[in-house]
């Protein structure tokens, strides 16, 4: 049978911790998570955006039933339909804070914090391929094979970056358990009346299509290690390199001391390190282990590079001072992206791995007279002692040179790392951020063009799967000047569908084109409600509705209840200028009638309106519908 529809079901995984814009909240983040009745939410158009954007890398063009253009002319809806997924993690804060390239202090304005959900968490997604939205099978299995592909060949691979940050270590994530699922009439009329929960056979193997378009991927691993500093394997450790990344202010005062080893004095040997310790300055933890924000990396070697580029004359903007604004022109720019261009070099996050160690160490500034401890200056800060932090970094790019360009800058900061002469992280010039960098070799994930597609030809005639709307619209008549009078009022009678076709036909007359309602919920309903017509009403229909409107060529009469009780408005063009009349800019826009099948409201058919806007300014003031044909 023909397949309806395709499901695809996996389980996300954060490799890091993950950033999703939400809305303003009782929050003292500057960049809230997105929480839907308190629940952190991944919106499925954020997923979507995501799973197009890598998309876009490999398919050139895009079939118009996953991502359509105006170019092509009127838009249509595309086929692939992602849900929002929840979890029931908790948001934690994550702290920001833009260092100056010249000093290495902090940059002023440019201290910010984020809520993120923490490393680990995992999601349960699912997304469908419908093919009522299909011109054609072929249209349908390319962009049902493109989904998959994207899915199985990238992001259960690692490739799958999602929200903000990606380029600072956030939102990297990977999916496992990654399944398919065909149903056809039957299937789909089962899983529906199941709640669907009852789901068909999945498929032996995710349906995939071949890339139409060349990207290249290269990923280094890079394994910086802090302790004992020992040039040769069997002599004495000549220091003890240490990390310090600071948390959040509302985490600073509180250190947990998660799995790993904590220095004691001697005379403290036996006792039982606590959960928590307190100090001055805590250190970044997550998932009970030392937290090295990929933002931590991407700094330092962004600020060694521009130094390089400065030494050879070049001039490098700093981006604090220009708001991220550097130009197209800029070396740093180039490399590492700009306010119009993302970079196309990502740098993970990375939690400590194996065993690891950390210290609470007590300074002090020290007196130039008496060598005493300076007045209050007393204080403790928190430092990793020993550890190893698995850094990941991806390159992209169109083409081969573009990205060996980059790789070629990666190898030197790199480089520059493993001679020790690029710390990362905070106290750089007091003894802590130089690591010992170990760099294993570029794992090379290019993909190759394998095939050429090209987008079908679409007749006047075509339509879609399933009987749908023609693919042609209404011819869009030229815009227009119009004189309109509003009048409005109060509805006194009970706003149900007759009473409002009386008090319409009144402003009216016999000139209806159509009319459309939204009922008001009414659970005792058998049947779904009509919500969309060209003849009048009954005048005797008891059909309670919120809003309605009647459209007739050149006037609309719309009501709607509020709290304070129904209201109406009545918009009709007048042939010249009156004293209560406002010129307004007519546009024509057509539109389609979808017939969907739902019990909410009876099935409207299929067809074509025109829709006559009347525009102030920037504002619609209102419309009414001139066409409608089958």
């Amino acid at each position: 049978m023909t397949t309806k529809l395709t499901l695809f079901t996996a389980t996300l995984v954060q490799d890091s911790a993950l950033s999703v814009s939400g809305l303003d909240r009782e929050t003292s983040s500057d960049q809230p998570f997105a929480l839907v009745d308190g629940v952190p939410t991944l919106v499925g158009r954020g997923l979507k955006g995501a799973a197009v954007a890598m998309t876009k890398r490999f398919f050139d063009p895009l079939p118009r039933a996953v991502s359509d253009d105006i170019k092509h002319g009127a838009l249509r809806r595309s086929a692939w339909e992602f849900s929002d997924a929840t979890t029931t993690g908790v948001p934690r804060i994550r702290a920001g804070v833009g260092i100056r390239h010249k000093s290495g202090a902090r940059a002023g304005g440019v201290l910010y914090d984020r809520e993120v959900i923490p490393t680990g968490t995992k999601w349960q997604l699912s997304f469908r391929v419908d093919r009522s939205y299909a011109l054609d099978d072929a249209e349908f299995t390319e962009a049902e094979g493109i989904l998959g592909y994207v899915l199985k060949e990238h992001w259960a691979k690692g490739r799958c970056w999602l929200g903000g940050g990606a380029a600072r270590g956030l939102g990297w994530c990977h999916l496992e358990a990654l399944k398919a699922y065909r149903f056809d009439e039957a299937t789909y009329e089962l899983w529906v009346t199941s709640g669907r929960s009852r789901l068909p056979t999945a498929l032996a193997a995710v349906p995939v299509v071949s890339p139409t378009r060349s990207w290249c991927l290269r990923t280094l691993d890079v394994n910086v290690s802090f302790g004992e500093y020992k040039p040769k394997e069997n002599e004495p450790a000549w220091g003890l390199d240490m990390l310090a990344v600071g948390p959040h202010d509302t985490e600073r005062a509180v250190q947990a001391t998660g799995d790993g080893l904590w220095a004691k004095p001697a005379w403290a040997t036996r006792v039982q390190t606590p959960d928590t310790l307190s100090t001055d300055r805590a250190l970044l933890m997550e998932g009970g282990r030392p937290l090295l924000p990929g933002a931590s990396v991407r700094g330092p070697v962004r600020h060694a590079f521009s130094r390089r580029e400065r030494a050879v004359g070049h001039d490098v903007k700093d981006p604090h001072l220009v708001q991220g604004d550097v130009g197209e022109d800029d070396p740093a720019g180039q490399v590492f992206g700009t306010a119009r261009k993302s970079s196309r070099i990502l740098i993970r996050d990375s939690r400590a791995e194996g065993e690891w160690a950390a210290a609470k160490l007590h300074l002090h500034a020290e007196d130039e007279f008496s060598a005493g401890s300076y007045g209050s200056a007393k204080r403790d800060a928190v430092r990793v002692l020993r550890g190893m932090f698995p850094v990941r970094i991806v390159v992209e790019g169109a083409t081969s040179d573009e990205v060996e360009r980059l790789v070629r800058v990666v190898d030197h900061q790199v480089a520059l790392g493993a001679l020790g002469h690029l710390p990362i992280g905070g106290h750089k010039t007091r003894g802590a951020g130089a690591g010992h960098w170990q760099a294993k070799p570029w794992a090379d994930a290019d993909v190759a063009k394998a095939r050429d597609w090209t987008l079908p030809k679409e007749s006047a005639g075509a339509t879609l799967h399933g009987s749908r709307a023609t693919r042609s619209f209404i011819d869009r008549p030229k815009a227009v000047h119009a004189w309109v009078r509003t009048q409005t009022g109060v509805v006194t009678e009970l706003l149900t569908l007759g009473e409002a076709a009386k008090l319409a036909k009144v402003a009216l007359g016999d000139l209806l084109v159509a009319w459309w309602c939204d009922p008001t919920i009414a659970l005792g309903l058998r049947t779904p409600p009509t919500t969309f017509g060209r003849e009048w009403p009954a005048e005797d229909d008891a059909l309670h509705v919120d809003e309605i409107a009647f459209y007739a060529e050149h006037s609309a009469w719309r009501a709607v209840r509020t709290s304070g009780g129904a209201r109406f408005v009545f918009i009709k063009e007048v042939p010249s200028q009156e004293s209560d009349s406002k010129r307004t800019h007519v546009v024509h826009t057509p539109a389609r009638l979808h017939g969907f099948k739902r019990f909410s409201s009876a099935n409207t058919g299929q067809g074509d309106v025109l829709l006559r806007e009347w525009h102030v300014g920037d504002e619609v003031l209102g419309f009414t519908l001139t066409q409608e044909q089958r």
